[in-house]
């Protein structure tokens, strides 16, 4: 994602990342089964992207949401919707295109994830815009987080990008 000059706010960010990833994922399915080293290498820009998004929601976006929604069960649902996808994100991570199982658990993150962003689109952004919350100062913060996670000292820690784990960040 190109961060530089975006100005967007906070679901505006994100609901570009949800495509972003959807496309990854299209991608991903027009391969052959002969493309291994594409299908390895998008597999890990999926992962990346994922861990990424995750991070912001659960890092700053979730917080913000349970304070302002007063909704600790959308917020407690979503954790639990991240926790799944952290796990098949592991699992990916493992694997090689060559393994049985691997385009079929990108499938079920596929499905997964697909559910997660409608969800957050059709019944949790909604309720944010008609908040009180600032979602430009909060999208400022996302994408400053965005930037160190991507480039900074605090990059993506090796053993998130090795596990698939961002509950110890």
């Amino acid at each position: 994602m190109d961060i530089e000059g975006m100005q967007d706010d906070a679901i505006d960010i994100l609901i570009i990342e949800h495509e972003e990833v959807t496309a990854l994922f299209e991608q991903f399915r027009g391969l052959s089964v002969r493309s291994k080293d594409s299908k390895k290498r998008i597999s890990e820009d999926i992962c990346d992207a994922l861990t990424i998004h995750a991070l912001l929601e659960q890092e700053i976006l979730y917080p913000a949401v349970r304070t302002a929604l007063k909704d600790a069960d959308l917020v407690a649902e979503a954790i639990v919707e991240h926790a799944s996808a952290r796990e098949l994100i592991g699992h990916i991570r493992q694997m090689e295109p060559e393994n049985e199982l691997f385009d079929a658990t990108i499938k079920v993150l596929w499905d997964q994830v697909t559910r997660h962003a409608r969800e957050e689109e059709e019944k949790m952004f909604p309720r944010l815009r008609k908040s009180k919350l600032d979602l430009v100062a909060l999208g400022a913060r996302m994408l400053e987080y965005r930037r160190v996670l991507e480039t900074g000292p605090g990059r993506i820690p090796a053993h998130v990008r090795a596990a698939g784990d961002t509950s110890s960040t």
